[in-house]
């Protein structure tokens, strides 16, 4: 599964998220990474186990019930009166539990010997209890029942576009159970056979190809081959009058399926899905696991995509692209996407993790893979840069104590949205990759290889992955791997070089200022140092298991200056004394690679965090890095200015922060220009609407509003006349200055748009107004506009983002609350805490009393409000702290991006110890 930004059109695949503030980027993961509804159950028992199901289901999604059937080959392992399965909100209208002939598992109705059972409908399940024990052996149960179906984009559920009905599934994690009966547990993984009963225009897809099709009246029932093994969260189904395009290049049938009138934005989805595929088969070494793959573009869809084997759903907003106005980040954002979803296909839908507390191995290693194969295929895009962004971003987390471990006990399900966050995907994907850098590329692949050969078909945990891959290594890796798994935070690792020459490394905890540990910590911490030697940059490698160590190089000559985290590879922060700070970061282009100095900015924002970096030093040294040649670092540049922006520009500190801000950005956007030019780098082309964003919306510089508003009107005249790149911000812009007549076309616009990013950028534009009679129709239109589920909180999170809006958006969910949380998934409202997110305490102190009412007290909030309260707390504390320097700062003659010149890789004639 992926995580979606809203409502930015810029969609995250797990650290695309760069453009909210720092305390937003958390609504932004938790919004759009929730898994399923709480309060969802036990376990089941194992006494009674299926080995296969049947599903026949009659779906007219222009009715609102339908009707179907299930039969169930059973195996009781031990005697037993009873035993249960998984059905939420089903009607059962008939139950027949039998026992099989021998050898021979049947239907009831073939002459199976009927046994006597009761069955009681709980919340989430259904007890059957025989009037006799039921002895060891095979069994059947068939079940006719019936359903409504759901309108929250969740389960099983329908929707109308363009008066046209359709019907699709999400079931991750315990959402199967609401479509039909079944063992909703991811170790129940057995094979499925599903027939669809669907009118004569409608298509029907599901996870295997079809292989049977009848007339039935004015129906078509459509019989799909047996599925291998699978859990039900990997089920999917769709039916409509659906288009589809086949894609070229591949050694299995593979198609694009889209709702009706959308086939023609699907080319680029079909275009780069095939390499991706064959790459991700030439690094597993073993072909696509399954018989043919469709890729579902589906108009109401919250988590992004979902990798449902064989038939793997994303929201349309990503798949489909506009082949005249495809703008950049449309392009990286879909590779990414589908190389992390494809990625799936093996780890997580071949070999399935066997009970949710590895929901991040699924995550994480699909991320990790996805962006290795997206290096291979579409190099532009420089996926490895990004991954630092996340990296980030989970240790901003896990800086804080309402961080948890990312592998931890998971006793049942009601709160499995809270797996799916930064810390399953981007941190994750760090300790792989830092584990992957240390074992060595080729033995860490032959050690997944024997991993998914080892348990094809089946079930797994961490342990076995750790197993194969010690086996490859021939040394331990569970041990080390655990230290980052099983104990929640980040480790600092502090790094000193001695007069003799040698280099003292110590490890603690890293936790933001004036928060103590709960308790000690220790790693073992595969840290590469990197350093010069005075005449070569050299790279060690080692495994930091004690609190402190002493190094002796292998370079004969004291080193000049080091690196702690080489290649910027390891999930740890670092610290070194603050002359050489300094100076690493006056010669960064020089001596650091663009990934390292994506990182170092990464690292500054966290010392100023942690109390190690005054605020007018990390302003000065976030200035040097705004002239950097590497987009990617401009960007990492403008992710500490949202932190900037939320902990230090207060009303009185405006004006200096613009002046500031225009003298410090300019001369980037000044180098790149203000159009695209033919044979750009993409990521160029990817900057240059955020520095638009940063100009505009916080500098206030009226020729880019000027340019915005020239940009919109042609782009509302014609979409393929500007560059697609800048279009949402354009937009935006525009709405910035705008009054209610713009505020009405732009929702004209939004409901008519036949294109999904057209709908996405009116819709972030109109959460985009400023004056205050249009934030309160945009607030009202939110509600009562035709915004789809996924849709309906997109104008108050955009709105949210200016700080002057909170008051009213915080007071709109407030009044709001029960009809929000009765339309968006339900898997969104335990997260509407973030909603008084920021840097004041006393919208934290009204959600605390708000959101610990019974009408309010959803299950999960009180785990995502100690995470709110952690976050504002720290930028409250941080304005406290730095504040009066920062202003000092902006308030000095001249402050603008000074002290950018580079050096030579030695450093020369500065202290760098």
């Amino acid at each position: 599964m992926s995580q979606l930004e809203a409502p930015s059109e810029t969609p995250r695949l797990r650290r695309l998220v760069r453009h909210l503030t720092p305390g937003f980027v958390a609504v932004a993961l938790a919004l759009v990474a929730a898994l399923s509804p709480a309060d969802a159950g036990a376990r089941l028992e194992r006494k009674v186990v299926p080995t296969f199901e049947s599903v026949r289901l009659a779906l007219d999604p222009s009715k609102p019930i339908y009707s179907g059937s299930v039969h169930v080959d059973l195996t009781a392992r031990e005697a037993t009166s009873s035993f249960d399965f998984h059905a939420r909100g089903i009607t059962i209208e008939r139950l027949v539990l039998a026992r099989a002939a021998a050898g021979k598992p049947g239907n009831a109705a073939d002459g199976a010997r009927a046994i006597a059972a009761q069955h009681a409908a709980e919340e989430q399940r259904v007890v059957v209890t025989a009037e006799r024990p039921l002895e060891p052996g095979d069994y059947t149960l068939d079940i006719d029942f019936s359903v409504t179906f759901d309108t929250q984009a969740t389960g099983l559920y329908r929707l109308q576009v363009e008066g046209n009905w359709y019907s699709f599934t999400q079931f991750e994690a315990t959402d199967a159970r609401g479509a039909f009966p079944c063992w909703d547990e991811p170790d129940f993984k057995i094979p499925f056979q599903v027939t669809l009963v669907v009118p004569k225009g409608d298509v029907a897809i599901g996870n295997t190809p079809i292989v049977r099709e009848t007339t039935e009246g004015d129906n078509r029932v459509v019989e799909f081959e047996k599925t291998p093994p699978l859990p039900t969260y990997l089920l999917a189904i769709a039916t409509g009058p659906l288009e589809t395009v086949a894609m070229q290049g591949l050694k299995f049938p593979g198609r694009i399926v889209t709702v009706k009138g959308s086939a023609g934005l699907a080319q680029e989805a079909a275009r780069v899905t095939p390499p991706l595929t064959l790459a991700l088969e030439k690094y597993f070494g073993t072909p696509y696991p399954y018989k043919k793959l469709d890729v579902l573009a589906v108009p109401e869809f919250w988590p992004g995509a979902m990798e449902n084997a064989g038939a793997i759903t994303f929201a349309d907003r990503i798949l489909l692209i506009d082949p005249r106005a495809a703008s950049v980040d449309q392009k990286r954002t879909l590779v990414l996407i589908v190389a992390h979803e494809v990625a799936h296909m093996w780890f997580g839908d071949l070999v399935t993790m066997k009970w949710w507390d590895d929901l991040w191995l699924n995550e994480s290693f699909a991320s990790w893979m996805g962006d290795k194969v997206s290096d291979q295929a579409f190099p532009e895009f420089k996926a490895e840069l990004a991954q630092v962004s996340g990296m980030n971003d989970a240790m901003t987390t896990d800086a804080r104590l309402s961080t948890r471990a990312m592998r931890q006990p998971v006793e049942g399900v009601e709160n499995l949205d809270q797996l799916a966050d930064t810390l399953a995907y981007d941190k994750g994907q760090a300790v792989l990759t830092m584990f992957e850098r240390w074992l060595g590329p080729e033995t860490f692949r032959k050690g997944v290889v024997e991993y998914l050969k080892a348990h094809q078909w089946g079930n797994a945990t961490a342990s076995d992955l750790w197993a194969s891959l010690s086996k490859a290594a021939g040394k331990d890796i569970g041990a080390a791997m655990g230290t980052f798994l099983d104990q929640p935070g980040v480790p600092l690792v502090k790094a000193e070089i001695l007069p003799d020459g040698r280099v003292r490394l110590a490890q603690s905890r890293f936790l933001n200022y004036g928060v103590a540990p709960p308790g000690p910590s220790t790693w073992k911490i595969p840290v590469t140092l990197r350093y010069y030697d005075g005449g070569t940059i050299r790279t060690e490698t080692l495994l930091l298991k004690d609190e402190s160590t002493t190094v002796t190089l292998g370079a004969k000559k004291r080193p000049a200056w080091i690196h702690p985290n080489g290649g910027e590879t390891g999930y740890y922060r670092w610290q070194v004394p603050p002359a050489m700070l300094s100076a690493l970061s006056v010669d960064a282009r020089t001596v650091l690679t663009p990934r390292e100095r994506v990182g170092f900015l990464g690292n500054l924002a966290a010392l100023l965090d942690n109390g190690a970096l005054k605020g007018d030093d990390y302003m000065k040294l976030l200035g040097r890095f705004a002239t950097d040649p590497e987009p990617r670092v401009v960007g990492a540049v403008l992710d500490g200015l949202d932190k900037v922006k939320e902990a230090f520009v207060v009303p009185e500190l405006q004006e200096p922060f613009i002046a500031w801000l225009r003298a410090t950005l300019s001369p980037a956007l000044a180098r790149i220009g203000h159009a695209r030019v033919d044979g750009e780098d993409a990521m160029v082309t990817s900057l240059r609407p955020r520095l638009f964003e940063w100009l505009g919306r916080e500098g206030r510089d009226e020729a880019v509003l000027d340019e915005a508003a020239a940009l919109a009107a042609a782009y509302a005249k014609d979409p393929a006349s500007i560059d697609p790149a800048v279009a949402g911000i354009a937009l935006r812009l525009s709405a910035q200055r705008g009054d209610m007549a713009l505020f009405k076309e732009y929702g004209g616009r939004f409901e008519s748009a036949k294109i999904p990013a057209d709908r996405g950028r009116y819709l972030a534009a109109l959460g985009s107004f400023e004056k205050p009679e249009v934030v309160d129709a945009a607030l009202a239109y939110a509600l009562a506009g035709p915004l789809r589920p996924q849709e309906l909180l997109a104008i108050p999170r955009a709105l949210y983002a200016t700080p002057a809006h909170r008051p009213a958006v915080w007071s709109w969910v407030r009044t709001n609350f029960k009809t929000i949380a009765s339309r968006v998934p339900p898997n969104y409202v335990a997260y509407l805490v973030y909603f008084a997110a920021g840097c004041s305490t006393a919208p934290l102190e009204e959600a605390k009393t708000f959101f610990t009412t019974p009408d309010h007290d959803i299950n999960g909030t009180s785990v995502e409000l100690a995470k709110v309260a952690d976050q504002v707390n720290d930028c409250v504390a941080l304005r406290k702290r730095e504040e009066p320097a920062v202003a000092a700062f902006l308030r000095a003659p001249g402050p603008g991006a000074s002290d950018t010149a580079t050096g030579s890789p030695g450093l020369d004639a500065r202290d760098r110890r």
